[in-house]
């Protein structure tokens, strides 16, 4: 025993004894609590994680996977070494605190060459076709002679798993080759013990390795399936390419082989499990599966085992039970893929003609004829205006402005306007929880109702008076009758990871347009603190989304409003340009419409309050609080019309809200677009100035 970690042999069983899950009919072993694997956690209860003779090392048969206590922590918690060594060590008190913590260095492995049983696997086979015990079994299953040569499978009569420790006694075992470097030894006859019936089939190798992967070449046609047994039965009922999995552990490793031939047509039918507590773990396995296909693109149809099986729990029994039922169902299943193949080509091909020569002109014609590209309006006068008719659809739209300078107030102004028209908004504020949002906006619909209720005060009904009460509660029906039937703010499902968003809106889009409806707007605050993949560049984070936003904004023919900030030159000056967003070079070439806010006495030649036309602009920093109020919206870009047109607009950031400001008139209440021009027939206000 290594003299080193022989210190630490008193613990590995208390750790799996106090954070493991033991295994239901088997002592001493433990459900493997590894990523990906999950042994003995299946419908037989049968585990292979166990801790090895030496009582200083763990072992897992299933997932090939073993080490000591440290490598346990690691591997079980997703933390380094390092901070696994440390919480064991704490966890046990290994170590004075005197002494340095530290795992003894592994030793340096030699390169071990690749391990090939071919002469094994000949003379197993050799070995099959001599004993009529194993041939009885293999043909009691269904498998023909045509078949055991195809597969070369063979016979072992006293076969033992490399690893097994010295008491386990050899058995019976059929010998199924997956790779020249694994194949699975399955018991002949019935367990002697329940030992042996706890591990019916062994893995010698790699278990990631399929079965028969080499039908992914050149087949048009495959089907997916667990059992070795059960790929050779499908084989035998007339598919045309089949791969045995071997265990539902290994759905990622079949879908990277599967991404290899994107033109293959996948048929998915793994084993018809049982439901236990509300699940079949290989329906939810095959529908993992099936989803990973269709996101990477691969055509696949995903069947219902227990259609296709009849009843039966796999192929091979489907197949012994009633072999032309299955055949029946195996040309079906290819004849229905087929079919649905080609019309997915056919329209693939379509689509291509409809963006090619003469037909993209066709479908030109026919689109803008419809209301495709009806803008958006945002339902404010001179908003709509600027961007000549409101926010084209399929656009990403940019809004930034220095803080303080009321950007989510503005968002929420314009998107809450289009929910009470009726369009359906996605608002994903990354800074304040739901209540905190709502709060605004209750706050803004009290305003409008002639009630002045900050949004601070909003959030705080322990201080309310009866007035205050009265207030909150009318614009809470107000806007539950108006706004919320078409507002989403901060789902409870969402978080600020890139992926995680993008995620849930695609499902919303789908789900909308599945019911006949537009897909939502959507609206992200904000851009400098999504989060992404771990040790993500910050800059290509920023890419990455600007360019998701934008596909999905294509793709669902919808607008998506991304909040960004400004950076520090833009903010000390107060300046509006283009390039005034911090790290967002992307939106430059990505981004259709850019708006940008800044306070009105930070531009040149802005009005004062005499109606003296001022040159110079002020610093942001000597503005008084009332001079902030002001604030222009600036078109710096558009694709499509309006880019350098300007809104002057009021801000009260107290309760919110947000007003235009003409020359002569200013609104008291703009929620809606105005026909007339004659602003105070419209309900305009004059302003003296």
């Amino acid at each position: 025993m290594n003299e080193d970690l022989s210190r630490f042999k008193p613990y590995l069983r208390d750790y799996c004894d106090s954070v493991l899950t033991p295994a239901k009919h088997q002592r001493g072993f433990y459900l493997c609590p590894l990523p990906g694997c999950g042994s003995g956690s299946g419908p037989n209860g049968t585990a292979a994680f166990s801790i090895n003779p030496d009582g200083i090392h763990w072992k897992c048969f299933s997932c090939d996977r073993g080490g000591d206590i440290f490598d346990l922590e690691a591997a079980r918690t997703g933390k380094s070494l390092g901070e696994a060594t440390r919480d064991v060590v704490a966890r046990y008190d290994f170590f004075a605190a005197t002494e340095p913590i530290k795992k003894p260095a592994a030793p340096v492995a030699a390169p071990v060459a690749p391990v090939s049983h071919a002469d094994f696997y000949r003379e197993a086979h050799e070995a099959l076709l001599a004993c009529p015990e194993a041939l009885d079994y293999l043909h009691g299953r269904g498998i023909i002679d045509k078949s055991i040569e195809r597969f070369n499978l063979g016979y072992s009569p006293a076969w033992k798993h490399s690893k097994a420790p010295e008491i386990v006694s050899p058995t019976k075992r059929i010998i199924i080759p997956r790779t020249d470097r694994t194949y699975t030894a399955r018991l002949v006859g019935k367990p002697a013990n329940d030992y042996e019936g706890q591990y019916i089939k062994l893995v010698e190798g790699a278990q990631r390795d399929l079965f028969n992967v080499s039908a992914l070449e050149n087949a048009g046609i495959v089907w997916i399936c667990e059992g070795e047994l059960d790929a050779i039965s499908l084989y035998q009922a007339g598919a045309s390419a089949v791969v045995g999995i071997g265990t539902i552990s290994n759905v990622g490793r079949i879908l990277e082989e599967a991404k290899k031939h994107p033109g293959t047509c996948y048929l998915l039918a793994l084993d018809n499990d049982p439901v236990k507590e509300g699940i079949s773990r290989g329906r939810a396995a095959q529908e993992r599966l099936s989803q990973g296909m269709k996101a990477a693109g691969l055509f696949c149809l995903s069947l219902d085992s227990a259609d296709v099986y009849g009843g039966a729990k796999d192929a091979n029994e489907a197949y012994t039970k009633d072999l032309h039922r299955l055949v029946l169902q195996v040309a079906m299943a290819e004849g229905k893929a087929a079919e649905e193949r080609q019309e997915a080509v056919d329209q693939q091909e379509a689509e291509r003609e409809k963006r090619t020569g003469p037909g993209m002109i066709d479908s030109f014609l026919e689109d803008v004829q419809t209301r495709m590209y009806e803008p958006l309006p945002t339902g404010i006068r001179d908003i709509d205006k600027a961007l000549e008719g409101g926010f084209m659809r399929q656009q990403l739209v940019t809004l930034g402005a220095a803080p303080g300078a009321g950007k989510t107030a503005l968002a929420q102004w314009i998107f809450e306007g289009m929910a009470e028209r009726g369009i359906s908004c996605i608002f994903l504020n990354l800074e304040m929880s739901r209540n905190q949002i709502l709060s605004r906006s209750l706050s803004r619909v009290a305003a409008r109702q002639g009630h002045r209720i900050s949004n601070i005060k909003a959030l705080r009904g322990y201080e309310w008076t009866d007035e205050d009460r009265a207030a909150v509660m009318e614009a809470a029906e107000v806007y539950k009758r108006t706004v919320a039937p078409h507002m989403i703010y901060n789902p409870d499902d969402v978080t600020s990871n890139i992926d995680s968003i993008l995620q849930y809106i695609e499902a919303e889009a789908q789900r909308a347009e599945a019911q006949g409806n537009p897909a939502p707007c959507v609206v992200l605050d904000y851009l400098q603190i999504v989060q992404g993949k771990p040790g993500e560049d910050g800059v290509e984070l920023i890419k990455r989304t600007i360019y998701g936003l934008k596909q999905f904004a294509i793709d669902h023919n919808t607008v998506v409003f991304l909040i960004m900030a400004h950076n520090r030159k833009s903010n000390e000056s107060g300046s509006v340009t283009m390039e005034s967003g911090r790290d967002t070079s992307a939106i430059e070439y990505s981004g259709d419409t850019q708006i940008g806010l800044t306070f009105t006495r930070c531009l040149k030649n802005w009005e004062d309050e005499h109606g003296v036309v001022q040159s110079r602009g002020k610093n942001p920093d000597d503005l008084t609080k009332e001079e902030k109020k002001e604030i222009t919206l600036k078109i710096v870009k558009a694709r499509f019309g309006g880019a350098g047109n300007t809104v002057n607009l009021r801000f009260d950031g107290e309760t919110m809200t947000y007003s235009q400001i003409y020359k002569e008139f200013t609104a008291v209440d703009v929620r809606t677009p105005f026909d007339s021009s004659d602003y105070e027939a419209a309900g305009f206000e004059k302003v003296s100035k």
